[in-house]
């Protein structure tokens, strides 16, 4: 059991669910998928554990880079990890599935650009 952590991020071989390992009981795995109200206990043997994957890969190459190759970008981006709750996600995460929420990037895009405009507003008040 010593391939998964608390907190790694895993993949139910069954279904494609994912989650997060919660807890180890019995020679089994405790693990919170997303969606799912109560929590799931299952054999190491059916789940794919993404956390251990990356951890092996930054062991043989802690330099390399991530994300994709510089020159393919039609645009200037950065990447931004984000705290968000959960509940708030997971509401995102519905309205982009229903199609309310077309392109993820320019939606927060736009947002972004709505609230610092708020606050540039406020500044030169």
């Amino acid at each position: 059991m010593n391939s998964f952590e608390l907190r790694d991020k895993v993949k139910l071989k069954s279904s494609g669910l994912r989650g997060i390992v919660e807890g180890f009981a019995g020679g089994k795995i405790i693990i919170r998928a997303d969606g799912v109200a109560r929590l799931m206990r299952l054999a190491p043997s059916k789940v794919t554990n993404f956390s251990l994957a990356a951890r092996k890969a930054w062991l043989s190459m802690p330099k390399r880079q991530v994300g994709r190759p510089k020159g393919l970008r039609l645009c200037d981006r950065v990447s931004v990890t984000l705290r968000i709750d959960r509940e708030l996600w997971e509401e995102f995460r519905g309205k982009e599935n229903s199609g309310v929420i077309r392109d993820r990037t320019e939606t927060v895009n736009c947002w972004l650009r709505e609230k610092l405009a708020c606050v540039n507003v406020k500044e030169e008040a």
